[in-house]
Parts: C-alpha cells; structure tokens; sequence
C-alpha cells in the first residue's frame, strides 16, 4: 500500500513545520524494496540505487565534491542560473508552486529563488531530499533569508513526489501554476527509452499552466568529464562505496565487505556516458540478506549521460512535452530547457 500523501498547508510557516513529510518516515521500507528490485533480483543489469548514496555521510561527501574545482557540473548550472534568474523568474507567474526534485542543501537554487525574491514573486517553493535532518536546517535558513518566496522541504523519495503531484492534481481544489525544477540532471538522465519513459510520468502530472526547468550537462569532453569523476582525493570512490555501506544498514547484515570490491569507471562513447561500476573480486554470499554474488559479479552505479540538446530534444517531445526555450550559461556546457 502507497503511503499517505500530506498536503500542503500554505499558511504555515514555523521554523519546526517546514518539512512535509510525503513518505520520508517509510524510507528504510522505500530502499529496501529498491534494493531487492534493482540490485538482487533485477530485471536487467543489477543497479545500486542512488538513493542509497543520500544518507548523511554522503551529503557530508557530496557538499565536498560539488565544490571540487574538476567538477564543473555544479558550478556551471550555478552560473547558468546566476545569468538567467532573472530572466527565468519573469516567467513565473505568482502563486506558483515550485517543486525542486533532489534540492541537495539548496546551494545551486538560489540563484533563481533571489531573483524571484528580487522580483517581489509571491511563490511557494518545495525542494524534495531524502535527509529530514538537511531538509530541516536548509528550510528554516531559507525561510530566514526570504520574505515572498515562502519555502517548505519535502521529504521523500522521487517516488513520492510523483505519488504527491499526482493527489494534487487530482485535487479539487483551485489549481495553481507549478514549476519542476531538474536541476543536476536529475531527469532525462537514463539510456533513451526509460529517460523518455520517466519523463513521461512527470508529465503527467503536468497542466497547461505547467513548466519544466530540465538541466542537462551537454559537454562531449570525455577527459574532462573523467576527471570530474575521478579526483585525486578518492572523494567519489568513498561517496559510491557509501552507498553499499548504507545497503548493509538498510539489509540489517554485512554482507558488503570493502576489501571484497573494487570500484571501477566505464566510458560510453555510444551515449557519452559515465558510470561506476562495483566488480565482486570473491564470491560474496550472506543468505539471511539473499546475496549470492559470484567473483567478477557487477553492480552498476551512478550513470551519468551527457546529451546534447539536439538529442535530448526528441526524448523531451516523446514524453509529452513541447521545448520552449534553452538557457546555456556562457562558456559552460550546462543547458537547461524551459519545457511544458
């Protein structure tokens, strides 16, 4: 059974009611289900979910990489907001409900939402996380610091945020324009037909009035995006074998060992994707948590596709939506679509 979805009240506003939880309190049950679909009994390829990357030590790590100098993603999108916010805020209607899927602590976001209160926009802005405790600090910072963007986290999976989206707008209530922010390339970022799949469920819950901000990092420099992932600080290494670390918690037994894995990047000249790879160096079995992996076993981790909006054009039409403007920040190759 889906867990209940909260409701939004837009008149509150305490510093220890901004968090609405939409589903966060049944994470560990939400990652667990994950991990037996996508990693012990996959369909396909065995996946670590990324959610498990987002517990708080791997936001610790996280906040540590994106401001890596090798890596650009994060510092280019900041700038791409930075020279297009107030371009951007002027289409946002007041009244609108802007729903950041995967705010992070919020740092790359507030570009657009200090133009917006520039702007004097009376909007309300969700930002979505899995971390109850960042969501809790960041939404009471904001809140702080902002009079007519009125701010709230919502804590939970993206699964829920769509479960979320989709009660609102079945609504009866008045219906209030809504923005989706994907910054990060958070949607879109898949092999084409599962990219244009789940942009699709998002679109759905779309109306007329609706628009997508899609970041994509659209750079083909496959050195440079090498080096993004691979600093000489093993930062990302520790961030990826977090994740197995957190399986173990969430499974409720050690079966992930590290002297048992290595860690590996794999290059796509096919799709200019980047992904990490987790490779068995022994059999690795724990029957009370039903692993049993054999040595040179894969799990893939952390795909990162990187297209061009010539190829991210179709996807986005396929799915539903019609593109309506590219913002692209000046000697970046960060591109973010202005979609409906």
């Amino acid at each position: 059974m889906s867990p209940p979805v909260t409701r939004p009240d837009l008149n509150r506003c305490k510093a220890n009611d901004l968090v609405i939880d939409i589903g966060g309190s049944q994470l560990a049950e939400s990652l667990g289900s994950m991990i037996t679909t996508r990693m012990l009994n996959p369909k396909k390829q065995c996946v670590l979910p990324s959610a498990l990357l987002s517990d708080d030590n791997g936001g610790s790590l996280w906040r540590q990489i994106n401001r890596l100098p090798s890596y650009y993603q994060t510092s280019d999108e900041i700038l791409l907001l930075e020279v297009h916010g107030d371009e951007i805020a002027d289409l946002i209607q007041p009244g609108t409900m802007i729903i950041d899927l995967g705010c992070g602590e919020t740092r790359k976001v507030r570009p657009l939402l200090n133009s917006l209160e520039r702007a004097a926009k009376r909007v309300d802005y969700y930002g979505l996380d899995l971390s109850l405790a960042s969501l809790q600090i960041d939404m009471r910072n904001l809140a702080s610091e902002f009079t007519h963007v009125r701010c709230r986290g919502l804590w939970g999976t993206f699964d829920d945020a769509l479960r979320w989206l989709t009660q609102l707008k079945s609504d009866n209530s008045p219906r209030r324009p809504r923005w989706l922010l994907s910054l990060g390339s958070i949607l879109g970022n898949d092999f084409p037909a599962p990219a244009t799949a789940h942009l699709a469920r998002w679109a759905s819950t779309m109306g007329d009035n609706d628009r997508m901000l899609l970041g994509m990092d659209a750079t083909n420099d496959k050195q440079r995006i090498w080096e993004s992932y691979h600093d000489p600080a093993g930062l990302f290494e520790r961030f990826m074998r977090g994740g197995l670390e957190h399986a173990n918690r969430v499974m409720g037994h050690d079966w992930y060992w590290p002297q048992d894995w290595e860690v590996a990047g794999v290059w796509s000249k096919e799709y200019c994707m980047h992904r990490f790879v987790f490779r068995a160096l022994v059999d690795v079995k724990c029957d009370p948590a039903g692993v049993d992996f054999p040595a040179g076993h894969e799990i893939d981790c952390y795909e990162a596709f990187k297209y061009s909006p010539a190829k991210m054009g179709p996807m986005v039409q396929a799915a539903g939506l019609q593109q309506q403007t590219i913002f692209k920040a000046p000697g970046s190759s960060a591109i973010s679509h202005r979609d409906w």
